[in-house]
């Protein structure tokens, strides 16, 4: 199995998750509703229509966004070639080896950006002769880079010629200047608890229209559970306002994180380093987390997350002490 960033310990302080820093206000109250919730069970039809009326129609929950990927590789990879700009998250290439036909993993540029435009000539050449699926995070992990807007014209040239393309988009609250990709061939995949500070929790929702019988069909009954419940009646009420409070304070961080080499569009990033896993292993003696890079194939780059300004404060301070990183 593979680690995606987190760590069992209790005494540091964790750069390796890339979620908010900050929780809603709600958060004992929901963990109280938990308690009651977890004596039955749960039905997501009970909420789902409310959900739909703040969401979309086309919205469907599931449990997290790791459900949505096990679903899309056994039913809409299946003998499917499978197009994958990299570095990209590890589950896209896990699932796709379940019935893929095959799977082409695109190289990044120089700056580790995603060669999306040569993963869409890729793909459109492959769709004239297989059933083709095209799957990309934006913002892109672990980078956190957004792509331009340019990129909706080939999603659209692309779903003309038949290529289901899928579209991570876990991390699209912590990205300040976004756009929407509104089309019914393709799939969006979105997660609450990363942006509500709550990862253990899992919740999300798939965006589709062309597939949106497919996910229902397939998605597990009772999968998000009593906590995953409680916290969507608490995320209905709330209406993004944890959201607009906390955001702005993770946007004005980022700012402080250019001065070390870390540029994003999300919540985290990438910085270069002489060797990713000794420089873990040297934080973690220091009791601050990161996340070595080696995963998605790139040994030389950590993944830091924006957390609050007095733990980034200790992050800053401890590398500006080591050799290994630029001087902050």
């Amino acid at each position: 199995m593979e680690i995606h960033g987190g760590s069992e310990r209790d005494d540091i302080i964790d750069f390796s998750i890339s979620v908010n820093p900050y929780t809603p206000v709600w958060k004992n109250e929901l963990f109280e509703l938990c308690k009651k919730s977890s004596r039955k069970y749960t039905y997501i039809e009970w909420l789902e229509e409310d959900f739909k009326s703040v969401f979309g129609n086309n919205a469907i929950v599931l449990a997290g966004a790791t459900e949505a990927l096990q679903i899309i590789g056994f039913i809409i990879m299946d003998g499917a070639s499978v197009v994958i700009p990299t570095p990209s998250y590890g589950e896209y290439e896990r699932v796709a080896k379940f019935r893929a036909l095959s799977i082409v993993k695109v190289p990044p540029k120089d700056d580790l950006a995603l060669d999306l435009e040569s993963a869409f000539k890729i793909a459109e050449k492959l769709s004239k002769t297989r059933k083709t699926v095209l799957i990309f995070g934006n913002p892109t992990n672990p980078t956190g880079s957004y792509a331009s807007e340019q990129i909706k014209d080939w999603i659209y040239h692309l779903s003309c010629k038949g290529v289901i393309v899928i579209i991570d988009e876990a991390f699209i609250d912590f990205v300040k200047e976004r756009y929407t990709i509104d089309n019914p061939r393709v799939i969006r995949l979105r997660t609450f608890t990363k942006s509500y500070g709550m990862p253990g929790i899992r919740v999300g929702y798939v965006l589709t229209e062309e597939f949106k019988k497919t996910f229902e069909d397939y998605r597990a009954p009772w999968a998000i559970g009593a906590c995953g419940y409680a916290f969507l009646k608490y995320l209905l009420r709330d209406k993004g306002i944890f959201l607009k409070h906390s955001l702005p304070k993770i946007w004005k961080e980022s700012e402080r994180f250019k001065n070390i080499g870390v540029l994003t569009d999300a919540n985290f990033g990438c910085l270069k380093v002489k060797n990713a896993k000794e420089i873990q292993a040297l934080l973690d003696k220091n009791r601050i987390h990161v996340r070595s890079c080696e995963s998605f194939g790139i040994t030389d780059y950590v993944r830091i997350s924006i957390r609050t300004p007095k733990e980034n404060d200790k992050l800053f301070k401890l590398i500006q002490s080591l050799n290994s990183f630029p001087s902050v």
